[in-house]
This record gives C-alpha cells, sequence and structure tokens, in this order.
C-alpha cells in the first residue's frame, strides 16, 4: 500500500508468546498483510517465539532490529510494556498490547482485536481462496469437527452458565436421531456432490478421526451451518472465525464474545440450554434455502466488517487517539481473571457497537448504582 507506516514492535514480557506464540504471529501478520514494513526488536531468541511466532520471521517486509527507527515520526510503535526512553519519541501511533477483557475502561477507548483464524491457515493467497471457497456447492446441513476430550468444565458464568462442549456434542448424538451422522472415517464425506447430508448435523469427533489442516476450510466451505460450542477453556475458538471467513453460520453460544455481538437469525443462530440447542438445529435444518442464503450473506458481511485483519489495522489507523490499547483475548487471562466478567466488562459492552448515548448511560449506572449491588 501507498504511504503506509513503518512498525517498529518490541515486546518485554512473556504473555504475547503464549499459545506457542500463535497471538504474537496473528497481531504481526496483521500489520504485515496491510503493507507495514515490520522491524522487531530482536530480544527474543526465535526458539523462545514458539513454532507459530517463528513464522513472522517469513512475513513480507519483516525484519529484525537493535535500534528504534531513526524517524519515528512516520513509525508506529507496538509494544507490551513500555520502555520510557522510547516513549518520549514523536512516533506516529503508540500501540500498548493488554490482555484484561474484562476491566470497564470507561475513560479510554481500546480495541478489541478480533479472534484471528489459526496461524496454520493463514497464507499468501488467503483472501483469493477464501472468495472462491464461499462459493462452494452446500451438500452438509449442520457441521461440527472438534475434540471433545476434556471439554467437561464451565468457567463462564456470564450472563448465563454455557453449556459444555462435551455436553453439547451427547446431546446432539442422544436426541437428534436420524438428522445426526456421527462420522468416524472421513471417505463418507469425499464425494462432494452427495446431497445425503444436507439434511443431517454431521459431527466429527477429532480424537477419533482426523481432518487434515490442509482440507479443513474446504469442509467448512460445504456445511450451510458450523455448530461452535466454547472451548476447553473459554467460549472464543479459532475454528468459528474460519467457519464464518468462508460462509458457514455459526450455530453458538457464545455471540457476546464478538465486537460487535452475533445476532440471533441475522449472522448466527444461538442455543442456551440442551433443548434451545436440539430446537434450533433442527430450525436449522428445515429453514428455506432463501434465508440461508441470506444469513450466510450476513455472516461473511461480518467477518469482512470485523473480524477480517484488515479492518482491525484500519480501526487503528482511524483512531482518534495516538495512544491506544489494544486488547486480546487470550486462554491465560481467562483462566485466571473469568470470575471478573460482568455486564460492564469491555468484551461485553463492545468497542465498536455501542451508541455514546449508550456508554453514558452505562458509565451513570455504574458510577451511582454499582455500590447497592
Amino acid at each position: 500500500m501507498i504511504n503506509k507506516p513503518k512498525l517498529f514492535a518490541q515486546f518485554q514480557e512473556e504473555d504475547i508468546l503464549q499459545e506457542f506464540g500463535r497471538l504474537l504471529f496473528s497481531l504481526i501478520n496483521a500489520f504485515s498483510a496491510n503493507g507495514y514494513q515490520i522491524s522487531f526488536y530482536d530480544n527474543i531468541s526465535k526458539e523462545n517465539l514458539g513454532k507459530y511466532g517463528q513464522l513472522i520471521y517469513y512475513l513480507d517486509n519483516f525484519s529484525l532490529t537493535d535500534v528504534p527507527p531513526n524517524n519515528t515520526e512516520d513509525s508506529v510503535y507496538l509494544f507490551d510494556k513500555e520502555i520510557k526512553a522510547l516513549g518520549k519519541l514523536p512516533w506516529r501511533k503508540k500501540i500498548q498490547v493488554n490482555f484484561d477483557i474484562f476491566s470497564p475502561y470507561w475513560f479510554k477507548s481500546p480495541i478489541i482485536m478480533p479472534y484471528p483464524m489459526h496461524p496454520s491457515h493463514v497464507t499468501i493467497d488467503l483472501k483469493e481462496r477464501l472468495k472462491k471457497l464461499r462459493s462452494s456447492e452446500k451438500n452438509i446441513g449442520v457441521f461440527f469437527s472438534g475434540d471433545t476430550k476434556g471439554y467437561v468444565r464451565n468457567r463462564v458464568h456470564y450472563p448465563k452458565a454455557k453449556l459444555p462442549r462435551l455436553e453439547i456434542v451427547n446431546s446432539i448424538l442422544d436426541r437428534m436421531g436420524e438428522n445426526v451422522q456421527h462420522v468416524e472415517d472421513l471417505s463418507v464425506l469425499n464425494n462432494q456432490k452427495d446431497t445425503s447430508y444436507i439434511q443431517k448435523c454431521v459431527i466429527i469427533d477429532t480424537s477419533k478421526c482426523w481432518v487434515n489442516e490442509k482440507h479443513w476450510l474446504g469442509y467448512l466451505a460445504r456445511a450451510n451451518f458450523f455448530l461452535s460450542p466454547p472451548g476447553i477453556v473459554m467460549p472464543m475458538c479459532h475454528n468459528i472465525v474460519e467457519a464464518m471467513s468462508v460462509g458457514a453460520i455459526p450455530i453458538t453460544n457464545y455471540p457476546e464474545w464478538f465486537d460487535p455481538m452475533l445476532t440471533h437469525m441475522k449472522d448466527c443462530i444461538v442455543f442456551d440450554d440442551k433443548d434451545d440447542l436440539i430446537e434450533n438445529l433442527k430450525l436449522a435444518l428445515r429453514m428455506d434455502k432463501s434465508q440461508v442464503e441470506k444469513m450466510r450473506d450476513n455472516t461473511i458481511a461480518y467477518y469482512q466488517n470485523f473480524l477480517n485483519p484488515d479492518n482491525f489495522v484500519n480501526r487503528i489507523e482511524s483512531h482518534k487517539d495516538k495512544e491506544i490499547t489494544v486488547l486480546l483475548i487470550t486462554e491465560n487471562y481467562m483462566a485466571k481473571k473469568y470470575s471478573k466478567l460482568n455486564k460492564n466488562s469491555i468484551l461485553i459492552r463492545g468497542t465498536i457497537s455501542n451508541s455514546n448515548k449508550a456508554w453514558f448511560e452505562e458509565l451513570y449506572d455504574y458510577v451511582f448504582h454499582s455500590s447497592s449491588d
């Protein structure tokens, strides 16, 4: 891109290296994909970056450095802990990475980074692949593929307790009768012209039957809907983002974890308890083609507008402040701080969808009524 600024990134703490470096890669990749020249301060060994973090070495316009840029006025300073001397320099923007998605941030305007795809799917030709996959023939009604071993605990109790993944899958297998297909051999799905599964919930337990990552987006693209149950530590999981990227409409119980929140019957189907889950699965399977296509279009539009890394960087560039806090959704923070989640958390209030009027109403309620709660 023309006239794109440079990015100088320096991290001092280990939090950004969590999840085998997946957080670091997703963050740096967003800027690289938008044409930024990346100067990454060389204070972390390649080995410590993790297997996904090491992928930053292969991004376009990436280089290691041991000095800040000579001219900082056209550069962005990205950091977790600010170096005092660097902070005093005249940067174009300063971006501090934080992980606290449960605090209210009443007097700040942070940006929640969209939860990313898994790095294994991020390739140079990703945009072209997604465009092609979105027009795939649909021959699966509802699709789920994922591990269930250990997915029994629920940490999230706001706004209500989440139904765990194992209970979700077992309920479907027990109660969907002839409308469920439990796949233990992928060969039964290899015929892409076979439409026998268009009225079924296709369930793949990856602990028994593994879907190669090279084919993952292709399987998602063949489904009208994708069942998106919670992960082990937190609700958010990369597979829901990948499904939406190719137009598979999510059926989920954590719409409020998106910024802005997903909307039932517009760009997702939301379920609550087991009875609600089964009722909504049946609704999805009997939905007429025109309504499915409309919801698919809305799902793709949501991905393009709010989950696409381009949009994330554009929001940073257009932000009114020069000093910005970017919040990352992480398993580690969730595991340690889950009890803090409440109606005033920035994750629930959102950083995109709330109007100024709603923001001041919430602030008023927080200041004058929270002491009596």
